[in-house]
């Protein structure tokens, strides 16, 4: 088996060739923050962009997730326009996600929720009201979706396409009025 010797963080690490970036840097024990990522789905897509990093020699940061090792790679996962990146992206996926997580029933147990006190700024810059959904959605007998804090990180609809390969959860709309919806628009039986 091949490997490739890269540097992360100043830390050099071999790592078996076509390994990812973000198992590289678990390999050293450097957490690059991650939402849409899953291995064990599927190939990563890249869809939250929490993982970016500063890649030496490349000009626009990258997604770790999406992203290879190669021999002699140069990597920064906490430069200044890494952790830039990180936190903007952290504060436009809470732009419209409720801020009440006292309540919630992931509170004290949520992965957004440990990233915004892990690397967030711990201030946000927006207080706009906050995008309103109908609450719950039901996806199936047994599940129900609750957009206002679903943050598009896309794993429900790789894992219904990879997964379990029925495509009833999709992406429906674009842009900022994009919302997780089952293909039919009604709950399927699962």
């Amino acid at each position: 088996m091949s490997t490739v010797t890269l540097s992360i963080d100043g830390t050099d690490v071999t790592v078996p060739a076509g390994t990812g970036l973000v198992e590289a840097a678990a390999e050293l024990g450097v957490e690059i923050p991650v939402f849409c990522y899953e291995p064990r789905i599927g190939p990563a897509v890249g869809a939250c962009r929490m993982c970016l990093v500063e890649i030496e020699g490349v000009p626009k940061l990258q997604a770790a997730c999406a992203t290879g090792v190669r021999d002699g790679m140069v990597v920064s996962t906490v430069s200044d326009r890494a952790r830039e990146a990180q936190e903007a992206v952290l504060e436009f996926l809470l732009v419209n996600h409720p801020l009440d997580c006292p309540v919630c029933d992931k509170g004290g147990e949520c992965p957004l929720q440990d990233q915004a006190f892990r690397w967030g700024s711990g201030v946000s810059r927006f207080d706009a009201i906050k995008r309103v959904n109908d609450k719950p959605i039901p996806v199936s007998p047994l599940i129900a979706l609750d957009r206002e804090r679903c943050i598009l990180c896309y794993r429900c609809t790789r894992f219904s396409e990879e997964v379990s390969g029925d495509l009833q959860l999709i992406p429906r709309q674009r842009g900022a009025s994009t919302v997780i919806a089952t293909f039919e628009g009604r709950p399927y039986e699962a």
